[in-house]
């Protein structure tokens, strides 16, 4: 039984090596040193190499457009340039080609002093421009400018602490140098801003930010000023416009007793109607918040008042502040009213 399992696995791995030495590649023989090397053919054909017929195509075609003279200048020309160069030239079109350095006699390069003198336009005398300069005054946003009212010869004062944020006392500073009011009387004004937004404006390229400040201030003695300050750099930027501009803004207003209107008013602005009635000592501001802060800002103390239609706080705001500018004073009351000041103190209170 043993024999019979061996003897077929021992002709099955002789066929194996049989049919693996056949399907092998045969050996080539090695040459011997007696065999003479034959030299390769030389082309009889006697016809052109590609280079050869590429230039008499290209002389050719320029036969046709120039003479023998101007040939013999092309392949001259020709011969100089350098074949590598114009080729990395055609092939990567982002390279440069070296341009030659320029002479410094050239004349060409210099100007002439005829052509370069300004035009003068009609009604215009030498060295004038032909509209007035553009006054640049200091803002906020540009400190770097001088101040209108500073005197000649007085060295800027330097407002920008560092990090570029500016204090409520160096911003006074600057506003009393800007509009020669006292510095304690600035600094101790009431500050406070209405409305804090960003806006966007759209456009068909984005949207464009901006910053937008509404800011009320008073000194809480009659005089207030409403300001706005719009700026692209950020919104400390803006709201520093809006107290430059509020200040100088400032308007004094009619009070009764130092604590609220004259008598009963109706104002409409834009939108928005406004109805306010004077209070008795005591009654507080019960009004619109953004009336409320302008009321702090002036001093007012007792107010009744309603606000109607459109609630912006922007209207609001200003609608009131400009309704408290055009209050009739208590002397034109008494006198449209044939009665003597003293006479009109119950009607103050709206009774």
């Amino acid at each position: 039984m043993l024999k019979s399992v061996v003897i077929p696995f021992r002709r099955g791995l002789a066929t194996s090596a049989r049919l693996l030495q056949e399907s092998a590649p045969k050996a080539a023989a090695p040459k011997s040193a007696a065999e003479p090397k034959t030299a390769p053919k030389a082309s009889t054909s006697g016809k052109l190499t590609k280079n050869e017929t590429k230039v008499d195509k290209h002389l050719q075609l320029l036969s046709q457009y120039y003479n023998q003279d101007l040939l013999k200048s092309i392949k001259i020309t020709e011969s100089l340039v350098e074949p590598k160069p114009y080729l990395q030239l055609k092939l990567d079109p982002k390279s440069k080609s070296k341009i030659a350095p320029i002479d410094k006699g050239d004349i060409y390069r210099k100007s002439d002093p005829v052509w370069e003198e300004p035009i003068l336009y009609p009604n215009q005398g030498e060295g004038r421009t032909p509209y007035p300069e553009i006054p640049q005054v200091r803002s906020p946003d540009r400190p770097d400018l001088k101040l209108r009212l500073m005197e000649p010869g007085e060295e800027k004062k330097k407002t920008i602490i560092a990090g570029g944020v500016r204090t409520p006392r160096k911003i006074a500073e600057e506003l009393s140098d800007l509009t020669g009011l006292d510095f304690n009387y600035l600094n101790r004004l009431y500050v406070r801003p209405l409305v804090m937004k960003r806006v966007s404006l759209k456009t068909s390229k984005g949207n464009i930010p901006n910053f937008f400040v509404l800011t009320i201030v008073g000194d809480r003695n009659g005089t207030i000023g409403l300001g706005i300050g719009k700026s692209r750099d950020g919104i400390r930027t803006a709201a520093s416009k809006a107290h430059w501009n509020a200040i100088k803004n400032l308007t004094p207003i009619a009070r009764y007793e130092n604590r609220t209107i004259l008598g009963s008013m109706e104002y409409k602005f834009h939108a928005c109607r406004l109805t306010f009635k004077s209070a008795p000592v005591g009654f507080g501001l019960r009004v619109n918040r953004n009336v409320f802060e302008i009321c702090q800002a002036a001093g007012i103390k007792d107010l009744s008042g309603k606000v109607y239609r459109s609630r912006n706080p922007l209207m609001v705001a200003q609608g009131f502040v400009e309704a408290l500018t055009r209050q009739r004073s208590i002397e034109e009351l008494a006198a449209n009213r044939g009665k003597k000041i003293v006479d009109l103190r119950k009607v103050y209170y709206s009774t």
